[in-house]
């Protein structure tokens, strides 16, 4: 894909407007620059996900790094985000038992945290190594996403690993000013430029050690929410697939709202809905699918009573989920739960 056309689907975006508020720049300002939604909720950085171009996401880090007068802005933001900011993926990470464990789970539930760049590890050689960036584009991102990512990984993999430290370290912009701070902050002054994507690498006598958080029984229940999250991604760029992802988004908030959904989608609300009929559905329809398939999926978690159930849908009151389950199923929730549940 050109890279003017490439779409990238990231969390970083409200992250910058948060950190940017906490150093008192003006948020509002900064989304009207670049034509980002009017009515983006920054204070939910970290667990809003939002798909602009990355010429787009390029633009603002550079403008806030730039306006700080901070060279190293990367580093500063990472150091800024709070444990958890990338939810169910992240712990399942930190409560593996093993730094290869935890390697395995960056790349196996990547889609979960950066669904639009590849991590890739590889302990064929003499050494492990961590890769992360977009295939074919290694421009597409802002050097400071490049170093904002690999504090993510390399930072926080050697905060899990006792005693643990880096070979070397590498970034697919050209090369800084003044890489010592690199150094310092990683540890190694053995740091290259102009690669094909981003990375790090350490011994591999590391991979065997065990993660300070590791934790079997957290694991496998954060494994299962995972995997069923991982299924319910689109598998493509699809209209109605990306109109999907943002009602999940939405529902966290509440009843989804259409004119908002689309501005996420760089459409009006009329287009939207006439590119929907054009495809044979509507957004309604699509909605109704969307709670259909997450309220099987609530139901079957005993956990959860049926209250629950219809908040995490979006529903302010029980009779309208049991109203609108009844029309998708031809039964209760209840009854259902009870014929289907585990």
């Amino acid at each position: 894909m050109a890279r003017s056309n490439l779409e990238i689907a990231s969390r970083v975006a409200p992250i910058v407007l948060a950190h940017a508020s906490a150093r008192g720049l003006d948020v509002q300002a900064l989304i009207a620059k670049h034509d980002l939604p009017r009515d983006l909720d920054w204070r939910q950085a970290g667990k809003l996900e939002l798909v602009l171009p990355a010429t787009k996401l390029k633009a603002l880090i550079d403008d806030v790094a730039e306006t700080l007068k901070a060279p190293h802005f990367g580093l500063e933001l990472a150091r800024s985000v709070q444990a958890g900011a990338y939810g169910v993926a992240e712990f399942l990470i930190r409560s593996a038992l093993t730094a290869r464990g935890a390697c395995e789970n960056l790349v196996r539930f990547n889609a979960l945290m950066a669904p639009d760049q590849v991590f890739r590890f590889d302990d064929s050689g003499d050494e492990a190594i961590v890769e992360h960036g977009v295939p074919g584009v290694p421009d597409a991102l802002s050097r400071h996403h490049h170093e904002y990512t690999e504090y993510l990984t390399a930072k926080r993999f050697l905060a899990m690993i006792d005693g643990a430290t880096l070979n070397r370290i590498w970034f697919a912009n050209p090369p800084v000013a003044d890489p010592r701070p690199l150094a310092e902050e990683f540890g190694t002054d053995r740091i290259t430029f102009n690669q094909p994507l981003n990375g790090f690498s350490f011994a591999k006598r590391w991979l065997d050690e065990p993660v300070k958080t590791g934790d079997p029984a957290l694991f496998a229940y954060l494994e299962e929410h995972a995997l069923a999250a991982l299924a319910s991604r689109p598998k493509s760029d699809d209209l109605v697939d990306r109109l999907r992802q943002g009602i999940r988004e939405a529902l966290k908030q509440g009843e989804p709202n259409i004119e908002r959904i689309a501005t996420r989608l760089a459409l009006s609300g009329r287009t939207l809905q006439r590119r929907l009929s054009e495809l044979g559905t509507s957004f309604q329809a699509v909605l109704d699918d969307v709670r259909f398939d997450l309220a099987r999926a609530y139901l079957r978690d005993l956990r959860l009573d049926i209250t629950q159930v219809a908040y995490l849908l979006g529903y302010s009151e029980l009779r309208a989920f049991d109203r609108a389950f009844k029309r998708w199923a031809n039964i209760t929730p209840r009854e259902w739960r009870e014929q289907n549940g585990s």
